[in-house]
C-alpha cells in the first residue's frame, strides 16, 4: 500500500482499583477486556469494538496492540441538485472507520492513530475500554462469588460479593493527554491576563513525578486517603506567566496532572484551555495495514521523541517488570 501520514496523539492511562493498578488484575480483567471480541459498546446506531489485538515484544518491552473501529449508519434525507435544489432522497450507507492504539504497559502510556477520517477518538476509546473492564470485573466477582459458594459448602465458609467488593474494588480509569513544553509556551502566550491557574491531582500509576512539588502534593493525597486533590493560584490582576509556563510544563511533563487555565485574550475574550489544547501531536508515515505492523512505528516515534526530551518517562520497577514477565516474547521481533 501506499505510504501516507497520519497523525497520533499520546496520553497517559491511569486505570486504577482502589489502591492497586492495571497490572494487579491485568490477567483476570483487563486482558480479557481488550480480547473478548463480544464485547461491543453501542451508542444509538453506533458500534465500538476491538479488533486485531495481540500482545508483542519490542526489544523487550511488552506492548497492547490492536485496531479500534467505529462501526455507523450514515442517513441522507435530501440533495441538492442545480435544477431542483434540495430534494428529498433517503439513503443508508454503513461507514466504519478506525484507529489503532499501542498500549505500553510497564509505563502505561498510550499512543494513538487515526487511520481515517471521522475515526474514533480517545475520548470514545476511554469509555468504550472503561465500560469493557467493568464488565469484566463484575464477571470477576461473579466469579468468585460462585467458587466461594462451592468452597463454603465444604469449608463452611463464604464470602458474599459485597464482602468481594470491598477487597477487589471496581475500576476507575482516566487518559490524561501528554504535552509537550512548546505547546504549553505558545498556549499561555495567548493570554493577555491569566487569572487564574488549577491543577489536579488525581489517581495515577505506580510511578513517581520527576518534580519535588507534584510529587509532595500527589504523596500527602494517597496519605490522606484523597481520591482527588485540587491546588488553584489566582489573582484577577493576573499572573506571572513566565513563571506558569514552567510550572504546567513540570506539571504535564509525565501526564499525571490535569490543568486548567483561565483569563483573557487581547480583545477581552474569556479563554480557557486544558490538557487537551496543548497536548503533544505528531505525526508518522504509515505504509501497512496491519495492526502490529503499524504499531511498531508508532512506538519508535515514542521512543524517539523520549530521547529528544520531549516525553518524561519513569524507568519500571522490578515489580512491574516482573508481572509483565509471561507475557514478553523474547523472539517476537519480527518485522
Amino acid at each position: 500500500m501506499s505510504k501516507r501520514e497520519r497523525p497520533i496523539e499520546m496520553g497517559n492511562l491511569v486505570c486504577k482499583f482502589g489502591a492497586q493498578n492495571l497490572l494487579d488484575y491485568f490477567h483476570t480483567i483487563v486482558y480479557p477486556a481488550f480480547f473478548d471480541t463480544e464485547l461491543i459498546r453501542k451508542y444509538g446506531d453506533t458500534k465500538y469494538f476491538f479488533n486485531k489485538v495481540e500482545l508483542i515484544t519490542i526489544d523487550g518491552r511488552v506492548l497492547l496492540v490492536g485496531r479500534f473501529i467505529k462501526d455507523m449508519i450514515l442517513e441522507r434525507e435530501q440533495v441538492y441538485n442545480p435544477a431542483q435544489g434540495l430534494v428529498e432522497d433517503h439513503e443508508e450507507l454503513q461507514s466504519s472507520p478506525s484507529a489503532i492504539f499501542v498500549l505500553i504497559l510497564d509505563i502505561h502510556r498510550l499512543i494513538y492513530l487515526k487511520e481515517t477520517k471521522f475515526a474514533p477518538t480517545l475520548d470514545n476509546f476511554k469509555s468504550t475500554i472503561e465500560s469493557f473492564i467493568k464488565a469484566k470485573h463484575k464477571e470477576y466477582i461473579d466469579r468468585l462469588a460462585d467458587e466461594s459458594k462451592v468452597e463454603g459448602k465444604v469449608e463452611g465458609k463464604r464470602k458474599t460479593k459485597k464482602q468481594l467488593l470491598s477487597e477487589h474494588l471496581p475500576p476507575s480509569l482516566e487518559i490524561i493527554p501528554l504535552t509537550s513544553a512548546r505547546s504549553v509556551e505558545d498556549f499561555v502566550r495567548q493570554y493577555e491576563i491569566l487569572s487564574s491557574v488549577t491543577y489536579k491531582f488525581s489517581d495515577r500509576n505506580d510511578e513517581q513525578d520527576n518534580e519535588g512539588f507534584f510529587r509532595a502534593v500527589q504523596r500527602q493525597k494517597d496519605e490522606v486517603g484523597s481520591k482527588s486533590t485540587t491546588i488553584k493560584h489566582l489573582s484577577p490582576e493576573g499572573l506571572d506567566k513566565e513563571a506558569v509556563i514552567g510550572e504546567v510544563q513540570a506539571a504535564t511533563a509525565q501526564g499525571n496532572q490535569r490543568v486548567v487555565m483561565v483569563g483573557k485574550d487581547s480583545l477581552g475574550n474569556t479563554l480557557r484551555g486544558d490538557n487537551n489544547d496543548f497536548q503533544l501531536k505528531t505525526t508518522i508515515e504509515v505504509s501497512s495495514h496491519t495492526p502490529s505492523r503499524v504499531a511498531r512505528n508508532m512506538f519508535s516515534k515514542f521512543l524517539e521523541l523520549v530521547g529528544d526530551g520531549l516525553i518524561q518517562v519513569g524507568v519500571p520497577t522490578k515489580e512491574v517488570l516482573a508481572k509483565l514477565a509471561p507475557y514478553r516474547d523474547d523472539d517476537d521481533n519480527a518485522q
